[in-house]
């Protein structure tokens, strides 16, 4: 039976749809796709770097214990008197290490300097330092979160995942009838595009679930800041406190960790502390954000929130107790990155983020040579496809490399040169390709 014209326009509407997403948005979802691959070992890649590079670390006591930091914040003090928006990061493992973060100001903005402290929270004291900012840690959130761009980068990122939702579910409804014919996973062998072809394909239905799962939580991740001003979104642990005194006698009160470890612990008694701030704003609070075993949340999720005078608690988020909503907006984070299953289900994320990276590249092979013959490229679409490729991963080497020896804001400065320059130069394309093709049918500077 042959398909009716009505089919054929479907399927052709489909394929475009599918052909312009994957086309204008490929190389931002390979770069996300590829850094996330990496980013999803981020504690375990900076807990390494610390052992290896700083040689920080602590041994466990033989018995489970409150952790320790008094002393060492004490200290901290003396080091950096101006520091201020303290943020201290507790270790998910016991022999793991905190760190204190913190800002201390300069003259003016631009003159603040950013540190984070090791700290043994078994032995209470300092191990070392180094700026927060320039490590391998943060430019691979950074990278992937925003490609390390502040003013559009994170909307760039959101709308890449729309555009990847939109490329799975179109690359589904095309080739799952085409796989139904084909025995899985055959390959071809006839020439290099059906060769990439066919990888293409096997990989797209293989990953689906996978792709569909981080392009749905990817695109929510990175349009959630607007999303949630533009429609009133609460996040379950959002909590406001009023200003009771003044900012500067709020930040001169002195506050003693490890009775807030106790407080927690007798509040709180299955959440593990994952980060912690007193305020500074007049409100008098401490928050205390983090995890409780066996949850499939995002980190920290959970919080409490205790007087900086009284240590009585004012606020409490525990999630398994919220609302379906509340443990919905939750998974998100968690179910992108995968921190949820240890090591083994990381290593798969990676695996399958890979995967997804390659369908970019495969994509972007089966386009040129479908359109070889009628540009006439001096260039084979292969030897296209690898220097584009080696050149982005240059630039992300490179970006790397400045962030990490020289400074965070000139790798930033690069980054939004670059992310900016792009995405004028294709709208610029795009518009003046448009008015060529009005003004002349059969013209185009493609």
């Amino acid at each position: 039976m042959k398909p009716n014209n009505n089919d054929k326009k479907g399927h052709n509407l489909l394929w475009k749809i599918h052909h312009w997403a994957g086309l204008y948005t490929g190389i931002v979802i390979g770069i996300l796709c590829l850094t996330g691959a990496i980013a999803v070992f981020i504690p375990e890649i900076d807990g390494w770097i610390q052992r290896r590079y700083y040689s920080v670390y602590t041994t466990p006591l033989s018995a489970p214990a409150l952790p320790k930091i008094d002393n060492a914040f004490t200290e901290a003090k003396k080091q950096y008197p101006k520091m201020a928006s303290l943020l201290i990061d507790m270790p998910d493992r016991p022999e793991g290490i905190a760190t204190f973060s913190f800002v201390v100001k300069g003259k003016d903005k631009a003159s603040n300097q950013s540190y984070s402290l090791f700290v043994d929270p078994v032995h209470d004291k300092i191990l070392g330092n180094r700026d927060r900012q320039n490590s391998l840690a943060n430019y691979l959130r950074q990278m992937h979160v925003r490609l390390y761009e502040g003013f559009w980068g994170r909307q760039l990122v959101g709308l890449a995942g729309v555009a990847f939702v939109v490329v799975t579910i179109t690359g589904f409804l095309i080739y799952g009838n085409f796989m139904k014919k084909q025995p899985y996973p055959k390959i071809r062998k006839k020439n290099v595009r059906i060769l990439m072809a066919d990888w293409h394909k096997i990989l797209g239905i293989s990953a689906l679930a996978f792709n569909f799962v981080i392009a749905c939580s990817g695109a929510w991740l990175g349009l959630q800041p607007k999303l949630m001003q533009w429609f009133d979104i609460k996040a379950p642990n959002d909590f406001k406190a009023e200003v009771i005194i003044d900012k500067k006698e709020d930040a001169n009160i002195a506050v003693h960790w490890n009775k807030v470890f106790k407080v927690a612990k007798q509040e709180f008694p299955g959440l593990k502390p994952g980060y912690m701030r007193a305020s500074e704003d007049g409100t008098a609070t401490i928050e205390i954000h983090g995890s409780i075993d066996g949850q499939i949340y995002e980190r920290n999720i959970n919080s409490l929130v205790i007087s900086k005078t009284t240590y009585k608690p004012l606020f409490k988020c525990d999630i398994s107790k919220a609302s379906f909503r509340d443990k919905f907006y939750s998974v998100q984070e968690a179910l992108h990155f995968g921190d949820f299953g240890g090591l083994g289900l990381k290593i798969l994320y990676a695996v399958l983020g890979l995967t997804s990276a390659f369908l970019s590249i495969s994509g972007f092979v089966v386009y040129l040579h479908r359109t070889d013959k009628m540009k006439k490229r001096a260039i084979s679409p292969l030897k296209t496809t690898f220097i584009y490729s080696i050149l982005i991963l240059l630039i992300l080497i490179i970006i790397a490399m400045i962030s990490m020896f020289i400074g965070y804001r000139q790798a930033s400065f690069i980054a939004a040169i670059i992310v900016n320059g792009t995405l004028a130069i294709f709208i610029i394309y795009a518009i003046t390709n448009y008015i060529l093709k009005k003004m002349k049918p059969k013209a185009s500077i493609i």
